[in-house]
């Protein structure tokens, strides 16, 4: 007997119709007032899943796991764990992000590395362990560098050291991202990134000049604004290959700048690979935007004025959407060797898994443990009984692992996702963007799907939509 998946989500809503969204096959259906109807009686009687639905409808609910056997969603998930085991445990290629030094040349209120005044930089026996270690961990698998600090500018030599001496092994460096505060990024720089695989580059602002020149100073509190503007404008100007991502941090301090500052950037690099996106910060400082607010202020984003924010609008399959950290063949260096699991670790002592100096680089399983195994949703009775943990995504490992052994007495970190709370707000995003793409290819003459033929149709996964 087919029976109601508890993954399914019925809805209604003022700016689209009638809906189905199922977590399990993340699937979003548009319905008429008589497919609607007849899915909310199968709703209030289970045991009558298979009567009055046409053969095509019964089909698709099959498929899309609305309609399930005894016990199937339990095997469903434990497809997903296997998945997401597969993924955090198999033989990967390698992702490793390199703190050439933690000095850095700003002084940022809300920055959450407490070793950013250590100004040593990686020194050569250090390279030639690491690019060693590289060596081990890769084989002839793929190699994907982060560079990060600090201010990874500050120690551009050893970026191109380490790349060269990773080439010269005739290792599959396929690609790196440069993670910069963008005031250093001078043209000898840019003219280098190509030739050393940098194919991303990350900079920072924290709003208009005004805003971002009080929050983001040199150590001698001299604005930085202007200068990074410069140095995107000939980063983009320049013989670049690669893309250029532009952060802008928000807090409730100057979340109201930040659609102003969008349409600024946007303007000033509309033919550029340029993308411009708001994130918020760590829980660091009262400012911070919690778990509600960030997601409020997205949804308002997009219908106030029109921007998607990155990772938001759509969820991502739980066993795909991964932290590094999960990954057993994914790590951080710091200048002194020494490795991390997670960014946030890196300046921690007791987080530290090992050194790329040692014999033995990882030793510290204990931590390796804990970002693999303790932070594992599957693994937790509460999570398992969720009917968002399909897609329940952006839960950092680093939060699932503090929150076991903080007290019950105390406020323990919101590792759920947004879409818990808001999955009808996001949908409505979700529906906006796919029917503004049908009436775009119906502009263009292509192939549509309109909701008449049938009564129902699928809105996501669709092929011919993207979002994100």
């Amino acid at each position: 007997m087919l029976i109601w998946s508890q993954y399914n989500t019925l809805f209604t809503s003022e700016r689209g119709g009638s809906f189905l969204y199922n977590a399990m096959s993340n699937c979003l259906l548009e319905l008429d007032q008589a497919h609607f109807d007849s899915l909310r009686q199968l709703e209030n009687n289970p045991g009558h899943a298979e009567e009055n639905i046409g053969d095509a409808f019964s089909e698709l609910l099959r498929e899309k796991h609305v309609l399930v056997e005894e016990e199937e969603n339990e095997k469903l998930l434990q497809i997903k764990q296997y998945q997401r085991n597969c993924n955090c445990y198999g033989q990967q290629d390698l992702s490793l992000t390199i703190c050439p030094t933690l000095a850095c040349n700003f002084s940022c209120p809300y920055c959450f590395e407490t070793s950013r005044d250590d100004t040593t930089v990686m020194h050569d026996a250090t390279i030639s362990n690491l690019v060693a270690f590289m060596q081990q961990r890769a084989g002839t698998r793929k190699i994907h560098l982060d560079w990060y600090g600090g201010e990874p500018t500050l120690a551009f030599d050893v970026i191109e050291t380490i790349t060269r001496r990773v080439l010269d092994k005739g290792l599959r460096l396929e690609g790196a991202q440069l993670i910069t505060n963008g005031y250093l990024l001078d043209q000898e720089k840019i003219d280098r990134l190509n030739e050393l695989k940098i194919d991303t580059v990350q900079v920072t602002l924290d709003g208009p000049e005004r805003i971002h020149d009080k929050r983001r100073t040199l150590k001698n509190h001299a604005p930085t604004f202007g200068a990074i503007i410069a140095n995107i404008d000939r980063l983009m100007e320049s013989s670049f290959n690669g893309q250029c991502l532009i952060r802008v941090n928000v807090d409730k301090t100057n979340k109201d700048h930040f659609a102003g500052l969008h349409r600024s950037l946007s303007d000033r690099y509309s033919e550029k690979n340029v993308t411009i996106y708001a994130a918020t910060l760590k829980d660091t400082t009262p400012e911070t935007l919690d778990v509600h607010e960030w997601a409020q202020y997205c949804l308002d984003l997009y219908w106030q004025h029109g921007i998607t924010t990155k990772y938001m609008v759509y969820p991502k399959n739980n066993e795909s959407g991964l932290c590094l950290a999960h990954y057993s063949n994914s790590f951080v260096a710091g200048p002194r060797g020494e490795i991390y699991k997670c960014w946030e670790d890196v300046g921690c002592s007791p987080e530290i898994v090992g050194n790329v100096n040692d014999s033995n680089p990882v030793t510290n399983h204990d931590v390796l443990a804990r970002y693999s195994v303790a932070a594992d949703p599957f693994l937790n009775a509460s999570c398992v009984a969720c009917r968002f943990l399909p897609i329940c995504t952006e839960a950092c490992p680093k939060k699932r692992v503090q929150n076991q052994s903080i007290p019950t007495t105390e406020k323990a970190n919101n590792i759920c996702t947004h879409f818990k709370d808001y999955l009808i707000g996001y949908m409505e995003i979700a529906y906006d963007i796919f029917t503004t793409s049908q009436q775009c290819r119906a502009l263009l003459s292509k192939t549509t799907r309109p909701l008449s033929q049938k009564g129902f149709r699928v809105i996501f996964p669709a092929r011919e939509t993207s979002i994100d």
